[in-house]
């Protein structure tokens, strides 16, 4: 790979990650959405230090035509790199034209042995909440949280409190019986993401990655079982919508 090649993938490569960013906005599939301005800055950074290494070279290029032969008996050399660095072409033309989707059902599966653990509660505590109306809208992890709380403390704090959640349908553990709606609980990206998940039942099962709202209460364990982090939905009913634009909690 010439030097001119390697500052045009400099260029690419800083480009695509524009696109991502500022263009599709699939860049919270990889990443938190708060990483969006240092991923513009190191776009940026990446394609003027490649227009100036193309400008360099273009220019050298033209001076003498002396220095071609120079410059051409220089390349075969050393001045050449590898010839497996043009494999470094390949992440950016599976952005331009197959962008990898957000983790999902696979990703849970997976993961499902390593749970998340339940987020604490806040330093206040959590707010009571109506047991009559509208479902409450809440997060998986405040569902699991609270959840958790209610089940090593008073189950009645939580109990017949109608809730609100969204995540994508992924598949029961073995011996599980109904189905999981999850949420990936990234800290800074998809690398590290973890499954937030919560067992639904009393409603059929959509196909997985299918994203889900999910209305239903918190079913307490058996009398006698102990605490579990994957706690367990009573459905009441089930709509199907779009993928949000973070997908991850």
């Amino acid at each position: 790979m010439s030097r001119s090649a390697q500052n045009l993938l400099l260029v690419l490569v800083g480009g695509a990650m524009l696109w991502i960013t500022l263009g599709s906005g699939e860049y919270v599939n990889y990443v938190r959405p708060g990483f969006r301005y240092p991923l513009v800055a190191a776009a940026v950074a990446l394609v003027v230090l490649g227009a100036a290494g193309l400008r360099r070279e273009w220019r050298d290029t033209g001076d003498d035509p002396h220095d071609d032969e120079h410059d051409d008996e220089h390349g075969r050399h050393g001045g050449h790199g590898p010839g497996v660095a043009w494999l470094l072409c390949l992440p950016v033309l599976a952005i331009f034209v197959i962008a990898p989707p957000a983790l999902g059902s696979f990703t849970a599966a997976r993961g499902a042995g390593r749970a998340a653990p339940p987020p604490p509660s806040p330093a206040e505590g959590f707010a009571p909440l109506p047991r009559t109306g509208a479902p409450v809208p809440m997060s998986m992890g405040e569902f699991i949280g609270r959840a958790y709380e209610a089940q090593t403390g008073d189950p009645a704090s939580f109990e017949g409190v109608p809730v609100r959640l969204t995540g994508f349908v992924s598949p029961p553990a073995k011996g599980e019986r109904g189905w999981r709606v999850t949420r990936l609980k990234v800290a800074c990206c998809a690398g590290d993401a973890i499954p937030f998940p919560v067992i639904v039942r009393g409603l059929p099962r959509p196909p997985a990655d299918t994203w889900v709202r999910v209305d239903g209460v918190w079913e307490p364990p058996a009398p006698g079982r102990r605490a579990t982090v994957v706690q367990t939905l009573r459905g009441r009913s089930l709509q199907r919508v779009g993928r949000p634009g973070d997908p991850y909690e």
